[in-house]
């Protein structure tokens, strides 16, 4: 790209940005690589790679390893993404917990705690101490926060940061990202997205959809709702409530939803719905996914639960014939219940025309919502809006 001298420093800075993040695009989706290596595969002059590594690296962002031999000349050097320097914060808010996860550049976790919540939604005040305890902990380790994205059940309008609504916890026109900005460093970018978009943000990098282009996360906590994957990007549709497929009509007048309508889908298949067709209780703090593995042990259970399962299998096929997936990933509270539920998916699936997608399980519980936060509150860097700085 030529940059004349009408554009100026605007437009030189803006190619500096593409370049960087290009660069740090690379390192973490190819691992170590020379400068030589960085060069033939990005394009650019070995001068701007030069310059490039030598910005990341006093800034912390990058680290050169052991040189190693390359044949004629000197030996090269392998740079890598350092890991523990420059991290993203994912926050999550359901029902009965709350999470937190930090994630380095390198796409490693540095931290997680999950803090169960008594009888009743979240308030926001515990949101923001969670909050407000991880930004301080991370920055007296000597982490540079790079960004926090919270995950939320509801609607959500990510441009404004507003939870719209989000019925299972009660909010509604919550001003969710202005409420927790003034908690971190000044100028960290603060983003409010679905949970089950974050979710699926994770399966996708470390799950079991790793190379999977097309597919579909469903998460089942209190709630259920919907991450899509459409050409490796998720899909959010013209408002950014593409995913709450909850609210689907699959059932009828008898079961009445948390958002006051009657015959959505997770009236159904949620937590509420389980708990009210087999009779066992949900106890005080227990999460959603401690509560599917104690219901799978009953073996009384099963029965009721083969109900639940056909419903999902009808919405999952619906969501199938729609999309076109190649995979649809059962995440959260179904995965312990895999054996009672994936057969009927399946079947149903079958009995739509959509024999070839693939029903498996998430591998990730209830972390992936978190850890999916703080891959997305990575993405400025990755795009090149945010570069780390020293």
């Amino acid at each position: 790209m030529t940059v004349s001298a009408a554009a100026g420093p605007a437009a030189t800075d803006e190619v500096r940005r593409r370049n960087t993040a290009l660069v740090l695009r690379l390192l973490r989706d190819e691992g170590a690589l020379s400068r030589a290596e960085l060069a033939r595969r990005s394009g650019l002059v070995k001068a701007t790679i030069g310059a490039i590594v030598g910005q990341l690296e006093d800034a912390g962002a990058v680290t050169a390893g052991t040189s190693a031999p390359g044949g004629r000349g000197r030996p090269s050097v392998p740079l890598a993404l350092a890991g523990g320097s420059h991290a993203g914060l994912g926050v999550e808010v359901n029902v009965d917990y709350l999470a937190a996860t930090a994630v380095d550049l390198a796409g490693r976790e540095l931290s997680f705690v999950e803090l169960p919540l008594g009888a009743g939604a979240p308030h926001l005040d515990e949101l923001l101490r969670l909050v407000r305890s991880e930004v301080d902990r991370l920055v007296s380790e000597g982490v540079t926060l790079l960004g926090l994205t919270v995950a939320v059940p509801g609607l959500i309008d990510r441009h404004r940061g507003v939870v719209v609504d989000a019925p299972n916890l009660g909010w509604s026109d919550v001003a969710l990202g202005d409420a927790v900005r003034p908690l971190l460093p000044a100028g960290v970018p603060v983003a409010v997205d679905n949970d089950a978009n974050c979710a699926a943000r994770a399966e996708g990098m470390r799950g079991v959809a790793v190379g999977v282009d097309d597919f579909v996360y469903l998460t089942g906590t209190v709630g259920l709702g919907a991450g899509i994957v459409s050409a490796g990007r998720v899909l959010r549709g013209s408002r950014g409530l593409a995913g709450e497929v909850g609210h689907l009509r699959v059932g009828d007048g008898r079961h009445r939803c948390a958002c006051g309508r009657t015959g959505c889908w997770e009236a159904l298949v949620g937590q509420r719905a389980m708990a009210a067709s087999t009779g066992v209780p949900v106890e005080t703090g227990e999460d959603p996914v401690a509560y599917a593995e104690r219901l799978a042990g009953i073996p009384a259970a099963g029965r009721d639960l083969r109900r639940t399962g056909i419903a999902l299998g009808r919405g999952v096929a619906q969501l199938a014939v729609t999309l076109d997936p190649r995979m649809v990933v059962l995440g959260g509270a179904f995965v312990p219940l895999g054996k009672q539920l994936v057969p009927a998916v399946r079947t149903a699936l079958e009995e739509s025309f959509t024999g070839g997608c693939e029903v498996t399980l998430s591998t990730m519980g209830l972390h992936a919502a978190s850890v999916g936060a703080a891959v997305d509150a990575l993405d400025e860097v990755f795009d090149g809006r945010r570069l780390p700085a020293s």
